[in-house]
């Protein structure tokens, strides 16, 4: 409205008098023409827009579980069971309709003991449909084609769990539409019946062991301030530089239990280890809010980063907790423990083969050399070859070249996994 001086209107937006800005011809005519960037609508402009009120009332009810399935055996109580759930997050990619990807990770598993015998909750995200003729899979955007594969992706999930390839007791959750990384693991987290979940991607292998039992029993001591542990990829390895030079914040190593850790001022969306009750409270408090799309470490993480940078390290020890667990080689340098099959560029062999692309010999076999030159490849027969003449020696000298072939080995991202024929389905 305008304002009253001296008895006249005076008009906000062109300074006239006598008149107010809703009055005000020059405003009108300035509006003339304009359309709604929502629908294109001239009739309102886009706050205003029904569409746009209708999608936010949408996302206040996120997450969209459309059903939940669940195997029919029970899961067995032995382990870590009664402890820790896996939690797996899933969503479109290029090697729908194949199941490979997200069993290789699921083989890797065994490399941490106690790790498969945990109950498995699979969240599927919906997508929305892309504008053009291109998919954008981080932002859940896919063509026609890439929604039908995803359905029967959909499907083939299903029927490993209906005959037995997941284990028992595990729970597929689908969502309706494209709800976003954290509303996922909002949707996962309900169906969730342990203290404590690892929340894990389906594109991520585990490399080496780490003492799993000794971490849920860090997580478990009231006495520190350990409240997620994070899995390192070889990226940030070495957090304690990456938190100096990046972000001006000195962190150090702590040991807890008999487990090494380094705090991070970052809420990581690659693999970690919390419980229930600290996502629920913090991540998804009352205070936090998230929309269609959104990923925990891009909203959560960057406002935690922001608040101990402003703040310091006491912020994070009475409210975040966040660490990362450091695994050693036999010659004290540090190993990642998980590793990134990259969703959106993984391809079947027979994917390859029907695009064009050149396989690996043997073509039989899936590596996941889609990032490899050929300089690289040499390398994987070489290292191959030494890791066999390894077992010709003592156990002493055995174990300390295999961890050192093993690092090179994961160093240049060379990993096999079974049969690509016994790994995809048929629904013959």
């Amino acid at each position: 409205m305008g304002k009253r001086g001296g008895g006249q209107l005076n008009c906000w937006h062109c300074g006239g008098k006598g008149h107010t800005q809703g009055d005000c011809e020059l405003l009108l005519a300035s509006s003339a023409g304009k359309k709604c960037f929502v629908c294109g609508s001239t009739d309102h402009l886009g706050a205003d827009c029904p569409q746009k009120v209708e999608a936010e009332a949408n996302e206040a009810k996120l997450p969209a579980v459309k059903r939940v399935i669940a195997s029919k055996g029970p899961a067995e109580a032995f382990g870590q069971c009664s402890r820790m759930s896996v939690l797996i997050t899933t969503s479109p990619v290029p090697s729908n309709p194949s199941t490979m990807m997200i069993e290789a990770v699921m083989n890797t598993f065994s490399h941490v003991a106690g790790l498969k015998e945990c109950p498995l909750v699979i969240v599927c995200d919906g997508y929305r449909f892309a504008k053009g003729d291109k998919s954008t899979w981080k932002a859940g955007k896919v063509t026609e084609d890439s929604a039908e594969r995803y359905l029967e992706y959909l499907e083939n999930l299903e029927l490993l769990l209906n005959t037995g390839r997941l284990p028992a007791g595990t729970r597929i959750v689908v969502l309706d539409g494209r709800n976003g990384q954290a509303m996922a693991v909002k949707a996962g987290l309900a169906e969730v019946e342990t203290p404590y979940v690892l929340v894990h991607q389906h594109d991520l292998e585990f490399t080496f062991d780490f003492n799993l039992e000794k971490v849920l029993d860090v997580l478990d001591d009231d006495t520190n301030s350990v409240k997620y542990v994070g899995l390192p990829l070889l990226v940030n390895l070495h957090y304690e530089s990456i938190a100096w030079q990046h972000h001006g914040v000195r962190v150090k190593k702590e040991a807890h239990k008999g487990v090494d850790l380094v705090p991070v001022i970052f809420w990581y969306d690659s693999t970690h280890i919390t419980s229930v009750r600290h996502y629920q409270t913090l991540v998804f408090g009352p205070e936090e809010v998230y929309t269609a799309g959104n990923f925990v470490e891009e909203t959560f993480g960057v406002r935690q980063r922001n608040d101990v940078m402003a703040k310091g390290m006491d912020v994070h020890a009475a409210k975040y907790g966040t660490y990362h667990c450091l695994s050693h080689a036999l010659d004290g340098s540090r190993r990642p423990l998980i590793m990134h099959l990259n969703g959106v560029r993984f391809l079947t062999p027979e994917q390859r083969a029907a695009r064009g692309y050149p396989a690996d010999p043997p073509v039989e076999f899936f590596p996941s050399r889609v990032l490899l030159n050929r300089k690289q490849r040499k390398l994987k027969h070489i290292l191959d070859a030494i890791l066999g003449l390894a077992g010709m020696l003592d156990g002493t000298q055995a174990g300390r070249v295999k961890d050192i072939l093993s690092k090179l080995i994961n160093e240049t991202r060379v990993r096999c996994s079974e049969l690509s024929s016994t790994r995809l389905l048929s629904k013959s």
